[in-house]
């Protein structure tokens, strides 16, 4: 009997089949690799139907962990964009065009830490479900690291390593010159409004280290890494004994006493020669040195008088001519030198966090775009950054001066190509360009401005009062110290 009802059912089978239709089958497929982006940028996350066909009539959400957590929704032709989170609002968009072909791509814009993780993609429609996990891993490459000196301790000298903008967490390690790694003392990190990590670590320097010390803060997502170097002269070890500490102040003392005695007595001796830098032959006088602002950036402020510049918040409204610098904060003085030897003084302000950079530049530096800031781009100069001095050079150098001085002797010797710096306050030699690459061109004072509201002003090595930019002041200075050239005509480093 079942078998002759079978039979007389099988003519109907089509028409059952129309009837009740067999569920469609769904399968979505990612890309089977995390996804990896950088912060800022905007990042696609990939996602298709397998096999291909046309998903414009089925629903597609994205999520993190749960439904109520939607990146993006898309439904009948539609985005659903008061579904999504909060911190996804305006920076999402679903690849229409890919849609007839199975695409069920992600655009995320301006990629937060927070972003990093797992997203799901769904889609189903009436009678089918799918989903597939794609991993997005985020990562910023922070700041160089920046070394201090915290002091005495254990028989050594601490330093301390900082450096912020990274994501995820980065490592910090600390190498000797022979590549050898150096066990931290300490180490903390921190994360700021935006989630990128600040790290800092600390070492115990003795004088058995030789060589430079690097500190390297690592990213090994991206496999990047910044490194940064300072050389501990011995004396700083020497110090590092009560003992020498106590004798080492007596002598400072003892030399500070016996040079302000000279220099007394020679200002009663020799008033005539208040108007050049003391230690320098009468023949030598310092130069005054004025501004130009016809190359002065846009954002930098002139005073009337030529003498002094200051970073404004505002853009001004100047033309852009060939000499103007567009990109960094720079400007130029107005005199030109191909011969000789010239000296001048210039006055910067020592804040916290302040940044700023004097020297001399070749007369056809390069003032469009970001330009090279080194001897090889033809500027030589020292930069204040955060109350330590470092030359403007390819291997950056810490140079350790405490009190870090803030009026500055720039010191010219166009016949034997060199670049001194002094401090003004004490005659204690800073650093030397030697065999600079002059070329036979014309030499310009240069000056870099890089912190708002910091000014830098030039001053005559008489007591003088100069008028300050619109807003701010200079102090009038007292008769500096005087730099100290060697008979060669410069300081040596």
């Amino acid at each position: 009997l079942w078998f002759f009802h079978t039979i007389w059912l099988l003519p109907c089978l089509p028409f059952l089949c129309l009837l009740h239709p067999p569920k469609s089958q769904l399968r979505v497929e990612g890309p089977g690799h995390p996804v990896t982006a950088t912060v800022g940028q905007d990042v696609v996350l990939p996602c298709h139907l397998s096999p291909q066909r046309d998903a414009r009539t089925l629903e597609v959400r994205w999520i993190r962990k749960e439904f109520s957590e939607t990146v993006h929704h898309y439904r009948n032709g539609e985005d659903l964009y008061w579904e999504q989170m909060g911190s996804y609002a305006g920076r999402t968009e679903l690849a229409r065009d890919g849609l007839s072909a199975g695409s069920l791509d992600l655009r995320i814009m301006g990629l937060r830490p927070s972003d990093d993780g797992q997203y799901i993609c769904t889609v189903g429609d009436a009678d089918a479900y799918a989903e597939t996990i794609v991993d997005l891993e985020v990562s910023a490459t922070g700041a160089d690291p920046h070394l201090s000196l915290g002091g005495y301790e254990a028989g050594g000298v601490r330093v301390l390593c900082r450096s912020a903008g990274w994501y995820p967490l980065p490592q910090l390690l600390w190498r000797d010159a022979r590549g050898q790694h150096l066990p931290s003392v300490s180490q903390t990190h921190s994360q700021d409004q935006e989630g990128l990590f600040e790290i800092e670590g600390a070492v115990i320097v003795t004088g058995s280290v030789e060589g430079p010390l690097s500190c390297v803060v690592r990213n090994s997502r991206l496999q990047q890494e910044r490194e940064f170097s300072l050389h501990i002269a011995a004396p700083f070890f020497h110090n590092a004994q009560p003992w020498m500490v106590a004798l080492a102040l007596v002598l400072v003392l003892l030399a500070v006493s016996i040079g302000l005695g000279v220099y007394l007595y020679r200002k009663q001796a020799c008033p005539g020669l208040s108007s050049a830098p003391d230690g320098l032959a009468p023949s030598v006088p310092a130069v005054k040195v004025t501004l130009d602002p016809d190359t002065a950036h846009p954002w930098l402020v002139v005073s009337q008088d030529n003498c002094s510049v200051r970073l404004e918040s505002e853009r001004r409204q100047v033309p852009d001519t060939p000499e103007r610098f567009d990109y960094w904060l720079c400007m130029l003085g107005r005199e030109e030198f191909r011969e000789g030897r010239h000296c001048w003084l210039v006055e910067g302000e020592q804040l916290k966090d302040s940044r700023w950079a004097v020297g001399v530049a070749r007369a056809s530096v390069e003032r469009k775009g970001k330009i090279n800031m080194s001897p090889e781009g033809g500027i030589w100069a020292v930069e204040y950054n955060n109350d330590h001095l470092k030359p403007l050079i390819s291997s950056s150098t810490l140079v350790s001066l405490y009190p870090v001085p803030t009026r500055i002797w720039v010191c010219l010797n166009c016949t034997q190509g060199q670049v001194s710096f002094i401090n003004a306050d004490n005659g204690v030699k800073i650093f030397t360009f030697t065999a600079a690459s002059f070329n036979g061109e014309s030499i310009r004072p240069w000056f870099w401005v890089e912190t708002e509201g910091i000014q830098l002003c030039l001053r005559d090595s008489t007591p003088q009062t100069v008028s300050p930019a619109p807003g701010a002041s200079c102090p009038s200075p007292d008769t500096p110290a005087s730099p100290l050239l060697g008979p060669e005509g410069a300081a040596q480093k």
